[in-house]
């Protein structure tokens, strides 16, 4: 519960706070309506809770292994082909899959 403290000002006991902070940690409780129903300032209640949240030990973030598999493999019999209009000019590309970045390079030059 609360006390009045010497200089006028209410205090609250350890378990109180704890009591009414744990009370906001539901997913449907309102802070606000808490603070009003425990006669309790809204902003005070807001800095327990953060008082609470900063003392609580955060631990290190879980590792989980995972397995990668190898890369596909391109075939060299695999290729890429391409008909390209850009106004009247009309182009085939027939490239290698293993060359597709390279590829790409020229296409995005000629399209610019």
């Amino acid at each position: 519960m609360n006390q009045q403290g010497l200089s006028g000002r209410r205090q609250y006991s350890a378990e109180f706070k704890a009591r009414v902070v744990a009370l906001c940690q539901s997913a449907d409780a309102s802070v606000d309506e808490i603070a009003r129903a425990h006669e309790v300032d809204v902003n005070l209640l807001r800095r327990w809770i953060r008082r609470q949240v900063a003392t609580v030990p955060r631990l290190p973030p879980t590792l989980v292994p995972i397995r990668l598999e190898s890369p596909a493999t391109v075939l060299a019999a695999d290729a890429l082909q391409l008909d390209i209009r850009k106004g009247a000019i009309k182009i085939h590309v027939h490239c290698p899959a293993a060359a597709a970045d390279a590829c790409a390079h020229l296409l995005r030059a000629w399209l610019s």
